[in-house]
């Protein structure tokens, strides 16, 4: 099971730059795979790691990979019927992420290295101190703000199993009362016994007329 923490992180420029130069790398490999009409993953690094990695030698290989993979998935989700045009300032984080929530800090690649950041204090940190998968990071150039999204993957809850419950079919008769599936019969000579001796009393209070038996 896998859930995501939104944290804030400062609106630090070398994120930024990285973000862009990620932006920029994408669109390189979207329009080369749209234009040869391929999202082979192979084909597509192959064709494009070199030109990209000539043309922004600051972003590193994780981050250059990442674009690919990216490119790749989304061109086979709508099977090249229309160009992408990336328009987010965003980074998607696949091993390029550490993070540290006992002192609420995160180590990400950027174009500057690796560098720390501290995040905001958020109770699900403490919550969710499980495995980190992945994160994406969005940048909100006309709020001035970063965050960045981490997916975590949480151990599902153990099922608890059921008791074996038995099921019997009920047959409610005159001669037996109950018939059970199971072929357990119940029989219904008292139930007569005392219904006959009522209905003795009922005739014999109607006789003398009394109140209560009319």
């Amino acid at each position: 099971m896998f859930r995501t923490i939104k944290l804030k992180l400062p609106y630090d420029r070398l994120l930024i730059e990285t973000a862009r130069q990620f932006k920029e790398a994408t669109k390189m490999v979207l329009d080369y795979s749209f234009e040869n009409k391929t999202f082979n993953k192979n084909g597509i690094n192959k064709e494009t790691y070199r030109t990209v990695r000539e043309r922004i030698s600051t972003l590193s290989f994780t981050l250059v990979k990442t674009t690919m993979d990216q490119s790749s998935e989304a061109l086979k989700t709508n099977n090249l019927k229309k160009k992408i045009n990336k328009k987010s300032i965003t980074i998607r984080y696949v091993n390029g992420i550490k993070f540290y929530p006992d002192s609420h800090r995160i180590s990400l690649t950027t174009v500057h290295g690796r560098l720390v950041y501290p995040v905001q204090l958020y109770p699900l940190i403490d919550k969710y101190r499980v495995e980190y998968t992945n994160a994406q990071l969005v940048i909100d150039e006309k709020g001035k703000k970063i965050f960045i999204m981490v997916q975590v993957k949480i151990p599902d809850k153990e099922v608890m199993k059921k008791e074996e419950v038995k099921v019997f079919g009920i047959y409610r008769g005159i001669k037996n009362i109950g018939v059970l599936s199971n072929n357990m019969f119940f029989n219904s000579r008292h139930l007569r016994e005392v219904k006959g001796r009522y209905q003795y009393l009922k005739r014999r209070l109607q006789h003398l007329g009394t109140r209560s038996a009319k």
